[in-house]
């Protein structure tokens, strides 16, 4: 199966409550602000904002080259300077965070033949930037669909109460994964004793507490659970790489994720598919991987424990983030090295509550 605008409209209709509507621009899948950032983010859709440039957070959010390391990648962060945040977009482009959203997919064989269109269209529709354009690249094999297929992965685990994350950082000898879901049950409880979340959730939603502060009931998880998978729409070939994120021992579980295989290439993957009705399919792995080269998974939760911390950072402004500084330790940081030992010996649960006073 390959992914067009077609089966774009079908995949949402059989997963999800979102309602398809007509627009001036063609038929769309409506969005509440909040989830149509999450989309955006993951798969590159971009607000209409531009005729030939529609603007995207998507890669622009990042932290760290590799995990077990806080070295900044400019992101979020350039060196100790907040940089990248939804609380700065929110000042700088308000329209992403107010009102519904419309997701209208366009098939694309020639980048410039798309653009010009864009152009003309761009001069007749009002408040074009409630428009979020969606690319499916028909010039590329699989028509470009691996970043469709991590949202749908992401949002699949989400509902299976885990924290869920596209292009996790890991190490350059092994690779950038393309999915990651992450069950933390003390961490979560914290969340739970604050009443935020009601269901697992993106990663990047720790950095929008601020804008949509809905306070929910969490539910209690009695587990932990790290998982992986990776994604390719333009082959099947998936067994090499994922392997590879197997054999650290980080994971209990990993995942080909692919919209037209049915089955996984080894008894110990698990596969994300579609079904012959494009609703979303889960085969879980039928046995244990035995990894070969394991690091130590104590260490990495203990890491993605902080790592989640510099996500609820992100909601301060960087004057804010200097008085909480100040507040905490008696001064403030003065470089990338001193912040990252100020946000790492944070308790999360300070963070929170300093946040919710915002």
């Amino acid at each position: 199966m390959e992914i067009y605008k077609e089966e774009f409209y079908k995949i949402f209709q059989n997963n999800f409550d979102y309602e398809i509507v007509e627009t001036e621009l063609g038929t769309a899948i409506k969005m509440p602000a909040h989830d149509a950032f999450i989309f955006s983010h993951i798969t590159g859709a971009g607000y209409l904002e531009n005729p030939i440039y529609q603007f995207s957070t998507k890669g622009l959010m990042k932290l760290f080259y590799n995990a077990f390391q806080y070295k900044f990648v400019t992101g979020i962060f350039d060196n100790s300077t907040l940089k990248n945040t939804p609380y700065i977009f929110s000042k700088a482009k308000p329209y992403i965070f107010k009102g519904d959203k419309y997701i209208i997919p366009f098939e694309i064989e020639s980048e410039r033949d798309f653009q010009s269109e864009m152009t003309i269209k761009f001069k007749k529709i009002k408040n074009p930037e409630k428009y979020i354009i969606f690319k499916i690249e028909t010039s590329k094999k699989g028509n470009g669909m691996e970043s469709f297929m991590e949202y749908l992965t992401a949002e699949y685990f989400k509902n299976k109460n885990y924290v869920v994350e596209t292009q996790i950082p890991l190490a350059h000898s092994i690779g950038s994964p393309d999915f990651g879901g992450y069950r933390i049950k003390d961490f979560f409880k914290i969340l739970y004793d604050n009443g935020l979340f009601s269901s697992g959730f993106h990663v990047i939603e720790l950095s929008l507490l601020r804008i949509f502060n809905n306070k929910k009931k969490y539910k209690i998880l009695d587990d932990d659970s790290l998982i992986v998978g990776e994604a390719k729409t333009s082959t099947t070939q998936m067994q090499k790489q994922l392997e590879k994120y197997l054999n650290t021992d980080l994971f209990s579980s990993g995942y080909e994720i692919h919209p037209s295989k049915r089955t996984p290439a080894k008894r110990y993957f698990g596969l994300i598919t579609l079904d012959k009705n494009y609703k979303i399919k889960n085969l879980e792995p039928e046995k244990a991987y035995i990894p070969t080269k394991p690091l130590n998974r104590d260490n990495y939760v203990l890491w993605l424990k902080n790592y989640f911390k510099y996500y609820l950072i992100a909601n301060f402004s960087n004057d804010e983030l200097l008085l909480f500084s100040k507040e905490k330790t008696g001064k403030i940081y003065n470089n990338k090295e001193e912040l990252s030992n100020f946000i790492n010996k944070l308790n999360v649960e300070d963070i929170i509550q300093k946040i919710l006073t915002l």
